[in-house]
């Protein structure tokens, strides 16, 4: 260790002497006048003695490598399934049974008879249909669905076949056979 600073020393002096020898020339000459003056003969120092042979250093033995134990990884946590429960049914209760209203399934009474009073062929108790007719197609006051009685006459006294009642109105029995039969106009 010695010998390498003593070597260090002895370069940096052989690099900085011609350094302090140089600057001097390049600094600024003094303006003001004086004698010339000589300048002394510059001497160089003597050469550098033979320095001892740089032995090199023994080679640096690098440590021997760091063996680290193996890792040893945790078993992996396991995580008990989800079990997801079956949905839960509630009972099934019967269905309430509707009050008996009287009439079965297929809307009719025990007497036959629907909700409004018709029977299974659409006539009611007295006889009469939907429309106001009995069996034979008279109404309550025994007039067709053309309007005529059983003898043939309206309530006006026309005749079916023409020959009206001597009490008739007559005008009235006229306009009523100018109307198409079917009583719509055009057919």
């Amino acid at each position: 260790m010695r010998q390498s600073v003593m070597l260090a020393a002895v370069a940096g002096t052989l690099v900085l002497a011609p350094a302090t020898l140089v600057i001097p020339a390049f600094a600024t000459p003094d303006q003001s006048p004086t004698a010339p003056t000589t300048a002394a003969p510059v001497t160089t120092a003597p050469p550098a003695t033979t320095a001892a042979p740089i032995t090199t250093a023994p080679p640096i033995t690098t440590a021997p490598p760091v063996t680290t134990p193996p890792v040893t990884t945790e078993p992996p946590v396991t995580t008990p399934p989800v079990t997801t429960e079956p949905p839960v049914t509630t009972p099934s209760f019967p269905k309430p049974q509707d009050p008996d209203d009287g009439y079965g399934p297929d809307g009719f009474d025990t007497f036959g008879y629907d909700r409004f009073g018709f029977d299974r062929w659409g006539y009611d108790r007295w006889g009469y249909d939907r429309s106001g007719y009995d069996h034979s197609g008279y109404d309550r006051w025994g007039y067709d669905r053309q309007g005529y009685n059983a003898d043939g006459y309206t309530e006006k006294g026309c005749a079916r076949t023409g020959a009206d009642r001597p009490d008739a109105d007559h005008a009235a029995c006229d306009l009523r056979r100018a109307r198409p039969a079917t009583g719509s106009a055009g057919s």
